[in-house]
C-alpha cells in the first residue's frame, strides 16, 4: 500500500472515531456544563488545565521519541516499552508531588484541591496508555487509537449520566475522568500483549540516559506547548474568577474539537515523515507541502463557518448561560484554523531531528502569549485571552515556516495558500451579499459550501489527488500486522 493511502486510511480510522467520540463528548459536555453550571465547570477545567500543563514532566517527550524511532526500525519497539513504562511511573509521581506542593501553596478552595488531586493521579495512567498508542502509531496501526478514544468517550458519558442521577458534585466527576482513562489503558494494554508481546521492564541506564538525552528537548516544547495552551485557563482563574474560565472554557473546548481533522490526519502523517525524512528528504518535503495544502483547504472554511454558526452551536448544546461564550468562539476558532499548519510544523521538526528548534520557537511563543495575557485578560477577561491565543497561533505558524525553510524544507505556503485564501474571499462575499437579502443561514451555508467545493476541486486538485480519493472509495484488503 502507498504511504499517501496508508495515511488516507488511518486518517479516515481516526476521523470516523473522532466523530463518534466527539458526538459522546458533546453530549458529556453538554451534560456536564449544563449540571455544574459556569463555576463547577470552571473548577473542572481548572483542575483539567494545571494538571496538563504538569503532565508534560511525566510523559517527558519519551512517546514521541518512541513513534519516531519505532516507526524507523520496528524491533525497537519492546525496547522502548521495556524501559520508558518504569521511567515514566517514577517522572510522574514526582509530577504528581510538585502539583500536590503548588496547589496547597496557592491557597484554592478545598473543593478545587480535590479536584486536582484526583486529575494529577490520573496523570500516571495517561502517560501510560499515550505509550502504547505511541507504538501502535509507529506500526501505523491507528485502528486501536480509535477504539481506546471510543471506549473514553464512552465510559465517561454513562459517567456523566450516573453522575448527575446521584446528584455527585464536581470532585466526582474529576474521578470519573481518571476511570474512563484506566478503562482505555486496560484495552490498549490487553491488545498490544495479545498482537505484540507482554511487556517486560527493564532499566537499561545507558538507554535510559539516551533516551533523557535525545527527548529533553521534546519535553521542553511540550511544556511550552502546555503552558501555551493551557496558560490562559490559569491566568483567568487567577484574575477573573471561575465564571470567566467556565465562559472561556466553552468556547475553547469546541474550536479545539473543531481541529480534528487535521490532528489526525497528522497522527497518520508523523511516522511517515520520520521514516521519509531517513530515506529521502525530497519525498519528505513533497509530503510536508501537500499536508500544508491539505490542510488550508480544509481549515479556512471551517473557522469560517463556524464563526457564522457560533451563536446557534452554543444555545443548542449549552443553552442561553453560555451566550457570553459566541464572541469566543468567533475569535478562537481562527487559532484552530492556524493550529492545522502549526501542528504539522511540529510534527516536520521532530522528524527532521531539529526538536531544540520546536523547543525554541515553542518558548517564544509561550513568551509572546503569557504577555498578551498579562494585557488583554485584566481588561477584556476571556475575549482578551481568545485574541491573545489567535495572536500567538498565527507568530508560531510564520516563525515556524521561515525556520524550517531555512532548513532547507521551504513548504512554499505562499502559493499554496492562493486558492484557499481566494475561495474564502469569494464565499465571504456571497454571505454578505445574501445576508442583506435575508436570507437563511443554512441556505447561504449550502451555497457557499458548494462553491468552495467547487473551486477547490476544480482548481486546487491535480489527478494524483483525484486517483487518490477515487482509490479510498474503493474497498482495500486490510494490511496484515508488523512484527
Amino acid at each position: 500500500m502507498s504511504s499517501a493511502k496508508r495515511i488516507a486510511q488511518n486518517t479516515s480510522f481516526l476521523l470516523i472515531s473522532q466523530i463518534i467520540s466527539y458526538g459522546e463528548g458533546a453530549i458529556y459536555a453538554i451534560l456536564v456544563a449544563r449540571y455544574l453550571g459556569v463555576e463547577g465547570l470552571g473548577i473542572l477545567n481548572f483542575g483539567v488545565a494545571l494538571t496538563a500543563i504538569f503532565s508534560i514532566l511525566a510523559s517527558f517527550g519519551l512517546t514521541t521519541l518512541a513513534t519516531r524511532e519505532v516507526a524507523r526500525d520496528k524491533s525497537q519497539a519492546s525496547k522502548y516499552i521495556a524501559n520508558v513504562i518504569p521511567m515514566q511511573v517514577m517522572l510522574s509521581i514526582f509530577t504528581i508531588g510538585l502539583i500536590v506542593v503548588l496547589v496547597n501553596v496557592l491557597g484554592y478552595p478545598q473543593q478545587t484541591i480535590y479536584v486536582v488531586y484526583i486529575l494529577s493521579i490520573s496523570i500516571i495512567v495517561y502517560t501510560l496508555l499515550n505509550l502504547f498508542l505511541a507504538i501502535f502509531q509507529a506500526f501505523e496501526q491507528l485502528e486501536f487509537q480509535s477504539i481506546a478514544l471510543i471506549i473514553t468517550s464512552i465510559v465517561a458519558l454513562c459517567e456523566a449520566v450516573l453522575g448527575i442521577l446521584l446528584h455527585v458534585n464536581v470532585v466526582a466527576f474529576a474521578f470519573f475522568m481518571l476511570v474512563s482513562n484506566g478503562a482505555a489503558f486496560v484495552y490498549v494494554y490487553a491488545v498490544y500483549a495479545r498482537r505484540l508481546s507482554v511487556p517486560r521492564l527493564e532499566a537499561d541506564l545507558t538507554f535510559w540516559r539516551s533516551a533523557l538525552k535525545e527527548a529533553w528537548p521534546m519535553v521542553a516544547a511540550g511544556i511550552g506547548i502546555m503552558i501555551y495552551f493551557r496558560i490562559d485557563v490559569v491566568m483567568l482563574s487567577f484574575i477573573q474568577g471561575a465564571t470567566a474560565v467556565g465562559f472561556y472554557s466553552v468556547a475553547y473546548t469546541l474550536s479545539e474539537a473543531s481541529t480534528v481533522v487535521g490532528a489526525m490526519f497528522l497522527t497518520s502523517v508523523f511516522p511517515v515523515l520520520s521514516r521519509q525524512h531517513q530515506n529521502s528528504e525530497e519525498s519528505f518535503r513533497d509530503t510536508c507541502r501537500q499536508s500544508v495544502r491539505y490542510m488550508l483547504y480544509f481549515a479556512l472554511p471551517m473557522a469560517f463557518f463556524v464563526t457564522l454558526w457560533a451563536k446557534p452551536i452554543v444555545s443548542l448544546f449549552f443553552g442561553s448561560a453560555f451566550d457570553p461564550s459566541v464572541a469566543a468562539l468567533q475569535i478562537l476558532i481562527w487559532a484552530a484554523a492556524l493550529m492545522y499548519v502549526a501542528i504539522l510544523l511540529g510534527n516536520a521538526f521532530v522528524s527532521a531531528n531539529l526538536q531544540r528548534l520546536t523547543m525554541r520557537l515553542t518558548f517564544t511563543a509561550v513568551a509572546i502569549n503569557v504577555s498578551l495575557n498579562v494585557l488583554l485578560i485584566p481588561k477584556y477577561s476571556y475575549i482578551g485571552a481568545s485574541f491573545a491565543t489567535v495572536a500567538t497561533e498565527a507568530s508560531f505558524v510564520a516563525l515556524g515556516l521561515i525556520l524550517l525553510g531555512r532548513h532547507g524544507y521551504d513548504l512554499k505556503v505562499r502559493r499554496t495558500s492562493l486558492l484557499p485564501v481566494f475561495s474564502l474571499c469569494v464565499i465571504a462575499a456571497i454571505s454578505a451579499l445574501l445576508f442583506l437579502r435575508n436570507i437563511p443561514l443554512a441556505l447561504i451555508t449550502v451555497v457557499d459550501l458548494a462553491v468552495y467545493v467547487a473551486l477547490i476541486y476544480k482548481l486546487g486538485l491535480n489527478e494524483q489527488d483525484k486517483r487518490l480519493i477515487s482509490s479510498l472509495l474503493k474497498p482495500s484488503r486490510p494490511a496484515k500486522s508488523e512484527r
